[in-house]
């Protein structure tokens, strides 16, 4: 697993992330709805709280998948 963090353009942005399968492009949204279930693997539920937060703090909550890692991004207002 990798962290990081920078700001840049007055914009804080943090990420995580980690190797392993990759999440389809079909998925990728879905872990960001409420109640969602489906194809989404048990670690992926719940993010849609933390998606929220971040929207009302101005920010985003984003995920990027392929075969060399699961970046998961919020970028937020300083």
């Amino acid at each position: 697993m990798e962290i990081g963090a920078t700001t840049t353009g007055g914009r804080l942005e943090l990420w995580v992330a980690n190797s392993g399968q990759p999440i389809s492009d079909k998925v990728k949204t879905t872990p960001f709805r409420p109640f969602f279930r489906g194809e989404v693997r048990s670690s992926q539920h719940g993010l849609y709280i933390a998606s929220e937060i971040a929207r009302v703090h101005g920010g985003k909550l984003s995920v990027n998948s392929d075969e060399s890692e699961t970046r998961f991004t919020l970028m937020m207002p300083l």
